[in-house]
């Protein structure tokens, strides 16, 4: 794992020409790694099925970087922009029913009907449109709930003692102990026991 970096320099760095770069006085390295993030970016746009490993090669063999570093480059570039891996789901959806229509249309011209059912049996599975659509949580109509705080025990269901606060204030005036008074040792008889366990 290389180096920590502070991905907000790298946010507010990515998006600058080379001029504002040089005249802002970054280092050359860091400079050299923007160009990298760059290239590797723009190419996975080009090609989004590309696997990590896939791109890891391009920057190794476009930069001539080693592999850890090549790896940094695409770590950085998924904090930044987004890892390319994980579209949504929607567009999971919208890209399989693309595929089964150009299905169902082949099946169709072949006459092979069976396909056909089974198309029209997937196409309704990636859509969903089998089961009741999902009842959506209205999270800003939750009111959080106010605490109040208090001292009074019957709130958890504990019985009130009568005349609690009067005998704290007895108990601690006969238990509190004076800056003058000290703790003594006493001798204490005691009694050894044994190992014996018979």
């Amino acid at each position: 794992m290389g180096m920590p970096i502070d991905i907000d320099r790298y946010c507010k760095l990515v998006t600058m020409n080379d001029d504002e770069l040089v005249a802002s006085g970054i280092k050359n390295e860091v400079l050299e790694r923007l160009h990298r993030i760059r290239a590797v970016y723009a190419y996975w746009l080009q090609f989004p099925k590309k696997f990590e490993k896939e791109v890891v090669t391009f920057d190794m063999g476009q930069f001539h970087v080693r592999h850890a570093q090549a790896y940094d480059d695409i770590r950085i570039v998924q904090l930044l922009l987004g890892n390319l891996q994980q579209a949504s789901k929607d567009f999971m959806r919208w890209k399989i029913n693309r595929d089964l229509e150009e299905d169902l249309k082949a099946a169709r011209r072949a006459g092979d009907f069976r396909s056909v059912a089974s198309i029209e049996k997937n196409r309704i599975l990636n859509n969903r449109t089998d089961k009741e659509d999902e009842i959506e949580l209205e999270y800003d109509k939750i009111i959080p709930q106010t605490f109040v705080p208090t001292d009074d025990p019957t709130v958890l269901g504990i019985k009130k003692v009568p005349n609690l606060r009067d005998r704290i204030r007895l108990l601690e005036k006969k238990y509190s102990v004076d800056e003058n008074w000290r703790l003594q040792s006493e001798e204490v008889d005691y009694e050894e026991l044994s190992d014996d366990r018979d």
